[in-house]
């Protein structure tokens, strides 16, 4: 993670006016919910659930449940096993993306 350049975002949003802020607020909102973005993120799902398939045949398990047993350390270091849990951590980031947070 880039640290100083969070610093430095923070500090330019904490320099705007409240006017600024709600425009970039709307900015961002707008970003997020567009279509565009949102067929973008499905898109890559669907990407990435055929790259999970093609692992849980070829290992005979489900992505959960392989992800799961890779984190506790049952699966050892196989350059395979850390492609599949980029993808799966990827897989959820994006299923994450689509489902609107609650405040």
């Amino acid at each position: 993670m880039n640290t100083k350049l969070i610093e430095s975002i923070a500090q330019i949003i904490l320099s705007l006016s409240e006017e600024e802020r709600k425009l970039l607020e709307s900015k961002i909102t707008n970003l997020a919910s567009s279509p565009t973005t949102n067929q973008s993120i499905k898109q890559n799902i669907l990407d990435l659930e055929n790259r999970l398939k093609q692992f849980e045949k070829q290992y005979q398990m489900s992505s959960s449940s392989f992800y799961q047993q890779f984190k506790s350390g049952k699966l050892g270091d196989g350059m395979d096993f850390f492609e599949w849990s980029i993808f799966y951590e990827m897989w959820n980031n994006a299923q994450q993306q689509l489902t609107p947070t609650k405040c």
